[in-house]
């Protein structure tokens, strides 16, 4: 059973996984600061509220941008939690 905590958190694997990414792509974001993230030990996490917003500000009003997409796939995809 998880915590509050722990379902409020992703790791970098599951949140590729869910957006669609690369695990290098994620980390090139987490690297230029766009996206807040939080260390313990050698595991990285990224809130789940930091990605909604990061999401959000991604998106653009140009038809079928593809941040829209993995921000919709996201949000669909935390929501059935």
């Amino acid at each position: 059973m998880q915590t509050d905590i722990e379902s409020a958190l992703i790791g970098i694997s599951h949140l590729a996984e869910r957006l669609g990414l690369s695990r290098r792509t994620i980390h090139r974001i987490l690297a230029k600061g766009e996206l807040p993230s939080i260390q313990i030990g050698r595991r990285r996490l990224i809130r789940l509220s930091d990605v909604r917003s990061w999401l959000s500000g991604c998106e653009t009003p140009t038809p079928g941008a593809n941040a829209t997409k993995l921000s919709r796939r996201f949000v669909e995809q935390t929501a059935s939690r």
